[in-house]
């Protein structure tokens, strides 16, 4: 759906910026059964990753104040980004494996989250020198992240 968003090019998502990344973002809510996995262990823990912290706690009914929902790469750089491949003529297919590999979420414990945020000063960038094609773990990675990986 969100691809499809994009085929009137990237002015009307720029025009609705605020609402358009907050749809993107909605898309990593949902299971590939289209329930809402979201802070869901029940549907949670079979289609997210985990850090290593993280997964012990992956089988709770709800993840509040225990885990955070984490984008390997801040949306906010995802989001610019697919514009500026929608304006360079990246076709929908392309679109749809770029956001694939990049709008992933890793659940991180609390804890984790203060020291990627505050610590690190990483809430919405990547570590100095990192570029489009890099690591797309770099971000945890420098904060002593460790997942699962499961997937």
């Amino acid at each position: 759906m969100a691809v499809r968003m994009a085929s009137g090019g990237s002015e009307p998502l720029r025009r609705t910026m605020r609402h358009s990344r907050q749809f993107l973002r909605g898309v990593t809510d949902f299971d590939n059964y289209g329930n809402y996995a979201w802070k869901k262990g029940k549907f949670a823990k079979e289609c997210y990753d985990f850090s290593k912290m993280a997964w012990p706690h992956r089988e709770l009914n709800n993840y509040n104040k225990v885990l955070h929902g984490e984008h390997i790469i801040p949306l906010k750089m995802v989001f610019e980004r697919w514009l500026e491949l929608i304006d360079s003529g990246y076709t929908l297919e392309q679109q749809r494996s770029f956001l694939e590999k990049h709008l992933i979420v890793i659940w991180i414990t609390i804890n984790e989250q203060k020291r990627l945020d505050s610590e690190m000063g990483l809430r919405t960038k990547m570590p100095e020198g990192w570029k489009w094609g890099d690591n797309t773990h770099a971000r945890l990675s420098a904060a002593g992240i460790s997942t699962t990986n499961r997937f």
